[in-house]
């Protein structure tokens, strides 16, 4: 029986492994534990195994290579595409920014244009009514009235009868066609306007609008001015007929519907306001022309502060008691004031006349003169030219007088007609155009 040393040594020697080398006559033998066997084994698995991937990689990289720059060039192609429509997007969407604010510059810079057209030929409606105002066709007395009120004031209102103007209350009636300038409706009006959208920004078309309606309440008002100063002219021209006399002034434009037609062109706003302004200085021109021919006709009353003691026509002489026609009327007047001429002229008798005493006669053209008798100074000589300021003479009771006092005769063509037509057709027309 063994010994347990003996077992041990000899399980050790049977459980190693041995690799016997024999060569010629030498003998090796090198005895493996299973261990180191173990290790060996695996190592030489791992440098095979490294070997084949090495071997591998020499093999497939320039494959690899071409896949991974394949790989990252789609990428790249893909982020260059992207990043080009981000910079499409906003180049699209700059542009449109830049063209909305050159639109709404250009509309900006349209509607200040407007706007300073609107306060230019404001400034021209604002001189034209102070013409207006200059001339006498525009005072502060006048109540506001509304548009409809304005449209009710036909022309033929105004330019009847003079009876029929007078009823009418004169002059006033035609100022109120002046009203629509100075009223504050139009601006509270204005004042209404919504000139933004829902979002809060301009609303241009709404603007274009209303500077479009303020240019027509422009043209509308001057309109107005023109309409109002023809229909004076025009009362002035028949109140100076009535009486017998005629001035040369030119008529208004016509403004027939008979025999006319065409295709409706309405006119913008600043074309029909310098149409209306040039209608308006035409009618200004005409009330100017007949205020001229007005101040040149004996329409005057002769002696402002005497009392009429005699009419014009049929009386009792004063010295035989029987009936004789009168060609003037009589102001009674201390001896001495001054006698001025109804009308300029040119003095074409100054001196003694039988009844009249000293007399004055002035020729102030187209067959009309006037006749001052009764003197008791002549201040003045034949072919003078006087005015209305002019001082011809000095009141006294020469030639056949019961008294001191101004004997005043207005003839048409040598014949006397009455005074007082032409006293009372010059206070009408004082009213008519101040």
């Amino acid at each position: 029986m063994m010994r347990p040393q003996a077992a041990d040594r000899y399980r050790s020697q049977n459980s190693a492994r041995r690799i016997v080398i024999i060569s010629r006559d030498n003998t090796r033998t090198y005895t493996f534990s299973p261990l180191a066997l173990f290790g060996g084994l695996t190592l030489f698995l791992t440098v095979s195994l490294g070997f084949l991937a090495a071997t591998t990689y020499l093999v497939f990289r320039d494959d690899l290579f071409d896949l991974v720059r394949e790989r990252n060039a789609d990428m790249q192609q893909a982020y260059e595409d992207r990043i080009a429509r981000l910079r499409s997007e906003i180049d699209r969407i700059s542009s449109r920014q830049i063209l909305d604010s050159v639109a709404m510059d250009e509309k900006v810079e349209k509607i200040m244009s407007a706007q300073q057209g609107i306060a230019d030929r404001q400034r021209a409606v604002g001189d034209l009514i102070d013409k207006a105002r200059s001339i006498g066709l525009i005072d502060g007395r006048n109540a506001a009235i509304t548009a409809d009120k304005r449209a009710a004031l036909d022309p033929a209102d105004v330019t009847g009868s003079v009876n029929a103007y007078a009823d009418a209350g004169g002059a006033n009636l035609i100022d109120r066609q002046f009203d629509a300038l100075t009223s504050t409706a139009p601006k509270a009006a204005a004042a209404k306007v919504d000139l933004r959208t829902t979002d809060g920004k301009p609303d241009f078309k709404a603007i274009a609008s209303h500077l479009a309606a303020v240019d027509a309440e422009q043209a509308k008002a001057v309109e107005a001015i023109a309409d109002a100063a023809n229909s004076r002219v025009d009362a002035a021209v028949e109140i100076i007929a009535d009486a017998g006399l005629r001035v040369n002034v030119p008529e208004a434009p016509a403004d027939s519907q008979d025999a006319v037609g065409g295709p409706y062109i309405p006119m913008a706003g600043a074309q029909a306001l310098a149409a209306a302004m040039q209608e308006a200085d035409q009618a200004f021109g005409r009330v100017a022309l007949v205020k001229a021919a007005a101040a040149r006709l004996p329409l005057v009353r002769p002696m402002p502060g005497g009392d009429m003691t005699s009419n014009f026509g049929s009386r009792r002489d004063p010295f035989l008691g029987s009936l004789a026609f009168h060609a003037g009327i009589d102001f009674r007047s201390p001896t001495g004031t001054d006698i001025r001429p109804t009308a300029p002229g040119v003095v074409t008798v100054a001196g003694w006349s039988g009844g009249y005493g000293n007399m004055v006669e002035v020729d102030h053209g187209n067959g009309v003169t006037t006749r001052y008798g009764h003197m008791s100074r002549i201040i003045t000589h034949v072919g003078d030219r006087v005015t209305r300021d002019t001082v011809i003479g000095e009141v006294g009771s020469t030639g056949r007088s019961t008294g001191p006092h101004l004997h005043y005769e207005t003839r048409i063509n040598g014949t006397p007609l009455n005074p007082i037509n032409y006293i009372n057709a010059g206070n009408r027309l004082a009213s008519l155009l101040p």
